[in-house]
């Protein structure tokens, strides 16, 4: 497992570039790393809505309108014919037979009846993205949780053993309520695992397909955003995100996408300021706000003085400021006012 520390960082040339190219989306913030990401690839018990057979559909609404010993006046079929087909769209739980010659609309017939669909059960393997949640020295600092990351561009990752994904992380996230699945964007259709069956085979078997990707990542009024990053090139494809959740999905993210204290951004600030060489006092006197989704630098004078004979990024629009030693790190665009500072 790397480092943090290890792993490089795009420039604020890169940062100002994918800046330009997300602006349409307003972000509020924004985070740019490493993620870590088990793709569990699993058999999987799901429910899907299935349109009615229209001959069947037919039959309910005949139900619907009429006693259930009348059905085969009002369809016109010879009574051998018709029971066979009665018999077989109530073994589909969608009638049931009140007495010899009488058949009712059952809860699930009007359910069908209503939405024109049933649901059917199937059985297929689906791949499933977890995320590892990591310390700065890529130890494992709590269980993985679920993050629904589409394909992007990657390296394979060998997992070790200190990091080999537990199946029952992917068993409570089948177990949770709806509302939760929701909110995450874990597949509703999911009833539970297929290799939970006796007669397990080998397409029951689950397999991790494990993978480094770089994200930048950012939210915006009402939603949370990923997009894939070729690290060869830093080349972000802002058309399609790989991931997009209602922006409360971050309560369940703290520990991976922090918000940085004010604090962290003047120490951000001073660090950028020792790499350009500038005067120890005169970056002091700044007054450095963090005021989303920008950071504002009140400068003296003197200093805006210097900023400019250099002809510095920060003058450019492409001044940025990367703060954090984890994985994933939040990042802002400088913008200089001129003042008096402190």
């Amino acid at each position: 497992m790397d480092r943090a520390a290890s792993l490089i960082s795009p420039g604020s040339k890169t940062l100002a570039g994918w800046w330009r190219q997300l602006a349409t989306l307003k972000p509020r913030g924004l985070w740019t790393g490493y993620a870590y990401i088990h793709r569990i690839e699993a058999p999987v018990e799901v429910v899907r809505s299935q349109p009615i057979d229209p001959f069947v559909l037919l039959i309910l609404q005949a139900l619907d309108v009429a006693p259930g010993d009348e059905i085969d006046r009002w369809l016109g079929l010879p009574a051998p014919i018709l029971a066979g087909i009665l018999q077989g769209i109530q073994h589909d739980g969608l009638i049931d037979r009140a007495d010899l010659n009488r058949w009712t609309i059952s809860e699930s017939g009007r359910m069908a009846l209503k939405n024109c669909s049933v649901p059917i059960r199937l059985t297929e393997r689906q791949r499933l993205p977890f995320i590892e949640r990591l310390d700065n020295s890529g130890n494992r600092a709590e269980p993985p949780i679920f993050l629904p990351i589409a394909e992007c561009p990657h390296t394979n990752w060998l997992v070790d053993e200190v990091h080999r994904f537990d199946p029952a992380v992917l068993h409570a996230c089948v177990g949770q309520p709806c509302d939760w699945k929701e909110a995450n964007g874990f597949p509703r259709e999911i009833e539970r695992l297929a290799c939970d069956a006796v007669d397990a085979v080998w397409q029951h078997v689950i397999v991790d397909r494990a993978e480094r990707v770089m994200l930048t990542l950012l939210t915006t009024a009402d939603e949370f955003l990923g997009f894939g990053v070729k690290a060869d090139g830093w080349q972000l494809n802002e058309l399609a995100p790989v991931l997009r959740l209602p922006l409360a999905a971050l309560r369940n993210m703290s520990d991976l996408v922090i918000e940085p204290a004010e604090t962290a951004w003047r120490d951000a600030w001073r660090v950028w300021s020792k790499q350009r060489n500038l005067p120890a006092n005169e970056v002091e006197a700044c007054v450095v706000t963090f005021a989303s989704p920008r950071v504002e630098i009140l400068a003296p004078p003197r200093l805006v003085q210097r900023l400019q004979a250099a002809n510095s990024d920060l003058l450019k629009g492409e001044g940025w400021l990367i703060v954090g030693e984890g994985f994933i790190r939040a990042a802002a665009p400088m913008v200089l006012k001129t003042g008096e500072g402190k």
